[in-house]
């Protein structure tokens, strides 16, 4: 199979209908979860133009198959499949539930014949909501045991989050702290949020109590926005980058790196470890790696898009700074709550903080991983970004 990482819009359409012409060998059912959310989504949309709508199966809440079947074709819309291809989509591609789901008889059949897996699904929430670790942890599982004796299943790939390893791991060096995939295999306690606990422990629960399952840990970094549609998939922590830009100013210094991936490219790097018919390891960071960009590059980027001249430079500031910089951000945006601005603005820049940059060698090497800098598409983000309010943006991490 052929793959472009990053051809424009119109070369991606030529080489997805080659693709299509030169199905996957050996994919008799692709079962997917999550695929009406974010990186799912993009999942699917890579899965059809890569010749696989008929052999897709996806896992979809809905009141029943036809309600299910809209919900799919609008996410895949949303996430830059051509009208005409959502369109191959049809009830066959439904697999009525959920993770925690009791299957009717119908569809255990149907769930004995999946060939390959890639689980999206989970609850991307930095809220303190309990259903973060019930849905991550104890219905991941459940899903997760009525394959672990299947004889057709070939690959298992989880999508867990390379913050997983916690805040006390990695190398600390000139180019940031560096992470290797071996840095999340043991259990840290000290997580910043929920989410990534969760995204831990679930992994660590897979390993022990499914030893034959087929699974390989796929963990992206941190995703941002589509490569060619901006936000318009989703918004999710692109508000952070925008409050950044405006401010000049954050917890982090300038040359703190920012390990970023676009969702489509986190989406290409899921179906390929997928399909792949050998892997060399059963865990591997979907990430930026070295080259990710530093906060002033990134920002530079933006000033570049928005045609900023002489705008001051982007300078590091105390923790301290932030209930002036949330209030500043209450005013200009008109949001009566400064509190839960304030709140966002510190949980992230823990995160920022630790300076992370994820070793993406295995991914390179395993498939010719070659995601694009967040500073070449930034400017897609900020105009489908244009006109949208931080509290909407937020809204995408912060789910109820």
């Amino acid at each position: 199979m052929m793959w472009d990482w990053h051809a424009s819009l119109n070369a991606q359409d030529l080489v997805r209908t080659h693709a299509c012409d030169t199905r996957p060998a050996g994919v008799e059912c692709l079962l997917l979860t999550g695929a009406t959310g974010f990186i799912g989504g993009n999942v699917m949309v890579a899965a059809i133009n890569a010749g696989l709508a008929e052999r897709l199966l996806c896992l979809v809440r809905g009141n029943d198959a036809a309600d299910a079947l809209e919900r799919l074709r609008a996410n895949a819309i949303q996430c830059g499949l051509l009208a005409s291809r959502a369109a191959w989509l049809t009830v066959d591609n439904v697999l009525l539930g959920s993770l925690d789901s009791d299957f009717a008889p119908a569809a255990v059949a149907r769930l004995a014949c999946v060939t390959h897996v890639i689980n999206c699904a989970a609850m991307a929430s930095f809220s303190s909501n309990a259903q973060v670790t019930r849905i991550n942890v104890r219905d991941t599982l459940r899903f997760a045991s009525r394959f672990a004796d299947s004889p057709a299943l070939r690959r298992f790939v989880h999508v867990g989050t390379a913050m997983a390893c916690g805040t006390r791991r990695g190398t600390r060096g000139p180019r940031g702290t560096r992470i290797s995939e071996q840095d999340a295999s043991g259990d840290d306690a000290s997580h910043l949020v929920p989410y990534t606990r969760s995204k831990q422990q679930v992994e660590l629960l897979l390993r022990r109590d499914f030893p034959g399952l087929p699974l390989v840990v796929a963990r992206p970094s941190i995703v941002v926005g589509h490569t060619v549609l901006g936000t318009q998939p989703s918004a999710s922590i692109f508000w952070l980058f925008r409050i950044i830009h405006r401010a000049r100013r954050y917890t982090a210094g300038p040359l703190t790196r920012i390990d970023v991936i676009a969702a489509d490219d986190c989406a290409q790097a899921l179906l390929r470890l997928a399909l792949k018919p050998d892997l060399r390891f059963d865990a591997y960071h979907l990430s930026a790696g070295a080259g990710a960009p530093t906060i002033a590059q990134v920002v530079a980027a933006m000033d570049e898009a928005a045609l900023s001249e002489d705008a001051p430079a982007y300078r590091m500031c105390p923790a301290s700074d932030l209930p002036v910089l949330a209030h500043d951000v209450a005013r200009t945006e008109r949001i009566s709550n400064r509190r839960l601005i304030e709140r966002a603005l510190r949980l992230y820049s823990g995160f920022a903080e630790l300076g992370y940059v994820f070793d993406n060698g295995r991914i390179r090497e395993e498939i010719d991983f070659q995601p694009l800098s967040i500073t070449d598409y930034v400017s897609e983000c900020m105009r489908t970004s244009h006109g949208v309010g931080i509290l909407e943006q937020m809204s995408w991490d912060f789910k109820a």
